[in-house]
């Protein structure tokens, strides 16, 4: 019985010592809207998405390119809610405006990173949903 409970006791907790620390989201890059829906309904054959992007640079900054309707537009600084959970992204847009939450989901979906954006354009009945992937590569 003694020997039992030594080599019990002589086990090392392994498991213990693997990092178990969340990764912190990485958004920048050059992203392009893929799919745009609103209320579910797919608005991606009516509009032409071709040209809208928006880029995400590593020093906190963001710009929007083309006029498709979006909460924001140009540039400003944005910010994770929280930069290993996140479920919102922070738009500050520049020239002091107010700054927008937008709902965030990072999923991977066919082997790329997709980024999903969530928001209202003014009536909160219809909801946003802005589809991108990245442009420059990466997952």
């Amino acid at each position: 019985m003694l020997i039992l409970c030594w080599g019990i006791n002589s086990c090392k907790d392994e498991l213990g010592n693997i990092p178990t620390e969340e990764a912190e989201k990485d958004i920048t890059g050059n992203w392009k809207v893929t799919q745009l829906t609103r209320n579910g309904e797919n608005l991606s054959k009516r509009l032409k998405l071709d040209n809208f992007k928006i880029d995400f640079n590593a020093d906190g900054t963001y710009t929007i390119a083309d006029d498709l309707p979006f909460v924001v537009s140009g540039s400003g600084r944005y910010r994770l809610d929280d930069p290993q959970y996140p479920f919102s992204v922070v738009l500050n847009p520049a020239g002091g405006k107010e700054e927008v939450v937008l709902k965030f989901q990072f999923p991977v979906v066919n082997g790329k990173r997709q980024l999903s954006l969530v928001m209202s354009l003014g009536c909160s009945s219809n909801t946003y949903q802005y589809d991108c992937e990245r442009l420059n590569g990466g997952i």
